[in-house]
């Protein structure tokens, strides 16, 4: 397979020059990424919806066009990348065209106590379509996720492998329809409480319908099955709707609840238009259900402030001993600040999420797909604190020093669902720390680092330095000491017209 793969991209490197159709989706891993957010906070390109991703390559390219470009600086230079990279899609041809490309993550990673391993994952694929209609798929084998131990899927020889995306679509100026597999992240920050970004795109049929000041999205889909004691696998849907309102160009608000449960369709699950949580509870239904709003805000020159409130499950009666459950919910807030030209730029944002979040007494109903969580990598009974300081000195070149404290419970998203306030009467009332049981507490110091020589390829590395107590939540028990992971990452496409 690693034979394969290499003869793929040797064969990408001799056969041209890249370009893409503009219904393609970014990938979550794009250098593209992390600089629209920073030129975001500095008040450009704000068409881009920032909490909502995977973003087309085509709407990046518009975005780029109704902006003027930063007067001087290194953000000028950096807006000028994004220039270059997207210009294919800022004038797409009519004609229909085919593709084959892919990419390449290759490093190793180490961590104190352990053997240096190798790092990264390959990704092929194919494309055809015109400006409006297009289909794409895309086939990854991925070391990283061999070494995940909460990953459920196959792995073979320490590599896993499996389709990343495969979707149709068809975009128009004000809506858009895709059916098949793709990536999607709800919610502000780098990491989303809601819906997370995962290397296996979720299966679905999606929509979104678009105007000046907001966007309604709603989507109809299916995450891994689920295997019961008996060994017969039950299927599992996820639906999703959100509403996004930017009622002035300095504010931005989204509305978003999701629905999962198992066993057969239900058409009520299944309608976008529907209000998930109320179906749920006239209709007496199995299912886990999350909302969530969250805002994007730049009151400041140079400076954005965003947040996000989870909600699970709240409890507003108080009559019998099930109404102790203490609430389960999650919370990000946070701000982002750049200056002088696009030289620097700051984060730093606080984010956890209570105990049994995600997690569900039926273990049907857990917040997962193939073992990867479907909201914050954060997990659930945490929270993070973290303070990062970003430089260019170059437009392809971005240095981050950052530091974070991080606590984490003895509560897991895969965890027998703990029922123990169900011990108490009403009168006794039940309250619980939080974070739960002994804690884990890491403290960590560490240096990142983005070369980009072109648009094809990048480098990169972080490192750091953890300082842990009551690691791995046993009492007392101290460990410290080094890690880091550095990768080269490749992007080719060979672009066939006809």
């Amino acid at each position: 397979m690693k034979r394969g793969l290499l003869s793929f991209f040797v064969i990408a490197i001799l056969g041209g020059i890249a370009e893409a159709a503009p219904w393609e989706s970014l990938p979550p891993d794009h250098w593209a990424y992390l600089e629209i957010r920073w030129l975001q906070v500095q008040g450009y390109l704000r068409d881009l919806n920032p909490s909502q991703a995977p973003y087309r390559r085509g709407e990046i390219a518009r975005a780029l066009q109704k902006d003027p470009q930063p007067n001087s600086g290194v953000a000028a230079e950096r807006f000028q990348l994004l220039e270059n990279e997207f210009d294919p899609d800022m004038s797409p041809s009519t004609r229909w065209q085919g593709f084959a490309g892919g990419r390449l993550i290759i490093g190793a990673e180490g961590l104190y106590g352990q053997t240096t391993r190798s790092a990264g994952y390959g990704v092929t694929n194919i494309g055809i379509g015109n400006h409006r209609l297009g289909v794409f798929t895309s086939q990854r084998g991925d070391r990283d996720l061999a070494e995940n131990p909460e990953y459920s899927g196959k792995k073979w020889n320490n590599l896993t492998g499996f389709t990343e995306s495969a979707y149709a679509v068809y975009t128009a100026a004000r809506w858009e329809l895709m059916l098949g597999r793709d990536h999607l992240a709800w919610g502000p920050g780098s990491d989303h409480l809601l819906l997370n970004d995962s290397p296996r795109g979720g299966d679905r049929i999606a929509f979104k319908v678009h105007w000046n000041w907001g966007q309604f999205t709603g989507f109809i889909g299916q995450v891994s099955g689920f295997t019961d004691t008996s060994n017969h696998q039950q299927d599992r849907y996820l639906s999703g709707h959100r509403l996004d309102i930017m009622p002035w160009p300095w504010l931005q608000f989204g509305l978003s609840e999701t629905i999962l449960w198992s066993g057969s369709p239900r058409l009520g699950f299944m309608n976008p238009f529907l209000p998930y949580y109320g179906e749920l509870v006239n209709e007496n239904s199995d299912g886990n259900g999350l909302l969530s709003f969250d805002f994007n805000a730049w009151v400041i020159p140079g400076t954005q402030f965003f947040g996000e409130i989870l909600l699970d499950d709240i409890q507003l009666e108080n009559k019998k001993p099930k109404d102790l459950e203490p609430p389960l919910w999650g919370w990000l807030i946070g701000g982002r600040w750049a200056g002088l030209e696009g030289l620097w730029g700051a984060e730093l944002y606080y984010q956890g999420v209570t105990n049994r979040t995600y997690n569900a007494e039926d273990p049907r109903l857990r917040y997962q797909n193939y073992g990867l969580p479907l909201g914050s990598d954060l997990g659930n009974d945490g929270d993070l604190l973290r303070a990062q300081l970003s430089c260019w000195p170059a437009a392809r070149i971005r240095i981050d020093g950052f530091g974070q404290m991080r606590r984490r419970g003895e509560g897991r998203v895969n965890a027998v669902y703990d029922t123990s306030y169900t011990n108490y009467t009403i009168q006794q009332g039940y309250s619980e720390p939080f974070p739960t049981g002994i804690v884990e507490k890491t403290q960590t110091l560490g240096l990142s680092f983005s070369v980009l020589p072109n648009s094809s390829f990048q480098a990169q590395g972080v490192f750091g330095y953890d300082w842990i107590n009551n690691a791995g939540n046993v009492a007392d028990l101290k460990t410290e000491g080094v890690w880091g992971r550095i990768t080269l990452g490749m992007w080719f496409e060979r672009v066939i017209r006809f």
